[in-house]
């Protein structure tokens, strides 16, 4: 195995704040036992594209998450080099994001 790839995106109930992102951001990696390497790093949107992004480096790889404010969408990604448990991420972005509609896929990324 190369990876695992967890997607998940949705329709929220409320606008995501930068507070629900950096926390996620921050808190994800221990719950999933690795480590921050670098961030996390956080931006607003431009006027044409309101939202947040953000990003963090873990020590097997990265965790996104994209927000849009006129769709009312977020799309989140943790990918690692080394196994982790999805369901426990998804239950933790769910309970910092309150959702109308998730669809979460996992992926395991191998050479074949």
């Amino acid at each position: 195995m190369i990876g695992l790839h967890l997607m998940v995106d949705g329709v929220t109930e409320e606008q995501v704040g930068r507070d629900a992102v950096e926390r996620l951001l921050k808190e994800t990696p221990p719950l999933i036992d690795m480590n921050i390497l670098s961030g996390p790093y956080i931006v607003e949107g431009v006027p044409e594209n309101p939202g947040w992004t953000g990003f963090v480096i873990i020590d097997k790889s990265h965790i996104s998450v994209h927000t849009f404010t006129e769709t009312s969408t977020a799309s989140i990604d943790v990918y690692s080099c080394k196994p982790f448990n999805a369901k426990k991420a998804v239950q933790f972005i769910q309970s910092l994001i309150r959702f109308r509609e998730i669809t979460t896929r996992t992926i395991t990324r191998e050479v074949v």
